[in-house]
């Protein structure tokens, strides 16, 4: 109980710091620190002196408004840097630098926690690995900044055209993987497919115009494969008939 209090105030004032900010945080507790006195002040001048002191009650109001504020302000804004310092920190832990989405490690997290999830209430799963079309080509001919340009755009791409609750992560190199929770195949595909269509709509401007082709494994959660390790190799197996077919397509 002595560790898990000051967690629990510190875990509220950093979500009202988030809401509203040092400066409205700052006022909230200088007039609640000035109601309190105020009452304090009030409640002992009835019990000792049997009457309302006008000097008490100013001083009162008066000390919490003049010192609270500045020694509040401060510890507040403290507080708040060190938050937004905190959230950026696990963002960049989770997330890949060059696409911007999650990484593997936090992908692989997520993702069993979701297996989890059905595991103990039931419910529908599917996962799909995305892999460049010769991405090796276009980094030999192009370079490696133009490669980057296109794993970019491919994760943007990708990302702006899912759910909110999807998860999207790159695996390694230049491939991604995408899971969809209570989602059947024929919902799954039809996501996927879109995010084809918009792909073959974009481009990479460099020595001359490069749309970015990319093959799909799509594979839906049953008991036959009820572990992580066992969805990805399903989905292994559909990107690789993608791709010897090939490619550009959803498999």
């Amino acid at each position: 109980m002595d560790i898990e209090a000051p967690k629990t105030r510190h875990t509220l004032i950093r979500s009202l710091l988030r809401r509203y900010g040092a400066v409205k945080v700052t006022i909230g507790v200088t007039l609640i620190v000035m109601l309190c006195s105020l009452v304090i002040t009030t409640a002992l001048d009835f019990v000792i002196e049997h009457e309302l002191s006008m000097y008490a009650t100013a001083l009162s109001i008066g000390i919490p408004l003049i010192l609270a504020p500045g020694f509040e302000y401060r510890s507040f804004h403290l507080l708040a840097e060190l938050d937004r310092a905190e959230q950026k920190l696990r963002v960049l832990a989770a997330t890949d630098d060059l696409t911007g989405a999650y990484n593997r490690r936090h992908f692989i997290e997520l993702a069993n926690a979701e297996l989890a999830r059905i595991e103990r209430y039931g419910g529908k799963l599917s996962l799909a690995i995305l892999d460049f079309d010769n991405f090796k080509a276009v980094n030999d001919h192009y370079g490696h900044l133009v490669g980057d340009q296109a794993l970019a755009l491919v994760s943007n791409i990708c990302r702006a055209n899912i759910r909110e609750m999807d998860i999207f992560a790159r695996y390694g190199g230049d491939e991604f993987v995408m899971l969809f929770p209570e989602t059947d195949e024929a919902q799954a595909r039809e996501c996927l497919q879109r995010i084809l269509l918009r792909l073959e709509e974009a481009e990479i401007s460099c020595a001359t115009k490069i749309h970015p082709r990319v093959s799909i494994g799509l594979f839906t959660f049953n008991t036959a494969a009820s572990t992580l390790d066992e969805l990805l190799y399903k989905a292994d197996i559909a990107l690789y008939r993608a791709k010897q077919t090939g490619g550009n397509k959803v498999i």
